[in-house]
């Protein structure tokens, strides 16, 4: 009975092709160091970017987060420093929640403070942050094949299950959390009550960022290779940009739906800002 539901669900929303194509609006100024996800915060009409700025895990203190406007113009390169290996982001009102190894470091975007850090231990490598609408963060342990979630102020174990095999991207839906696996190329939708999970799709090298188009689908990007993909919500693929042959890394990507604007870290110097025609 869920198939047929399901089935019958994509055949009403599903967009059948997407035909639309991204054109490159702007470059940055190579500033960044490994800038590696990407973030809009709509109260403030302005991006907040993580760069890693040293080895992967390496407990440096040299991460940082910038702020950048959406015609790609820098606003702070180094506005809050002293993290280690910033990666995913998650945003809640005033708050910014940053993935940072072990640890998820809370930040006040208005007083550009940290607020508060989240550590765990026995995590081995945070990675992804998905923030849900009553303000709970689902973050992915990459290496470790689990997910945690920060309610109430702690964080604890919120899934440890067989199906994690290198869990990365996360987006929360209103029911549902949605997970790239890249181990095995597999992308999952897990409902946030029973935790129960069905297949979205598979077969992308690399699975990285996810972000919603606005309407009933998704982008994604297929990291190392350069890839982004278009997800309609039958979980059909369409290939709708390939930077491999540039040797550009598509990571942690953002969408602002209503500039139509695909935003790429490229985990080198630079983000590109990409504009869907119409």
């Amino acid at each position: 009975m869920r198939k047929i539901l399901l089935l019958t669900f994509f055949l009403l929303t599903s967009t059948i092709c997407f035909c639309q194509s991204f054109s490159r609006v702007w470059v940055s100024d190579s500033l960044f160091l490994k800038p590696e996800s990407a973030l809009y915060d709509p109260s403030k009409e302005i991006v907040y970017v993580s760069n890693i700025n040293g080895e992967y895990l390496a407990k440096d203190g040299n991460g940082f987060i910038s702020r950048i406007y959406t015609n790609g113009k820098i606003e702070s390169l180094k506005w809050v420093e002293g993290l280690d290996n910033p990666q995913g982001m998650g945003l809640y009102k005033d708050k910014l929640y940053v993935a940072d190894i072990n640890r998820v470091v809370q930040i006040n975007t208005v007083t550009a403070k940290i607020d508060n850090v989240f550590k765990v231990d026995s995590a081995k490598f945070f990675n992804d942050i998905a923030s849900d609408s009553n303000g709970d963060m689902y973050i992915s342990d990459c290496f470790g094949n689990k997910i945690y979630k920060i309610s109430n102020g702690e964080i604890e174990v919120w899934l440890d299950d067989k199906f994690l095999s290198g869990p990365n991207g996360l987006l929360c839906t209103k029911d549902d959390v949605l997970l790239l696996n890249m181990n095995d190329k597999i992308a999952y939708a897990i409902n946030k009550s029973t935790k129960k999970s069905y297949k979205i799709f598979a077969g992308i090298d690399n699975l990285d960022g996810i972000v919603s188009d606005g309407n009933n689908g998704f982008f994604v990007s297929g990291a190392w290779q350069g890839q982004i993909f278009h997800i309609d919500s039958g979980g059909n693929k369409k290939l709708i940009l390939d930077l491999e042959k540039e040797k550009i890394i598509t990571a942690d990507i953002e969408y602002i739906v209503n500039e139509m604007l695909l935003i790429i870290p490229t985990l080198y110097k630079t983000l590109i800002g990409y504009k869907l025609k119409e």
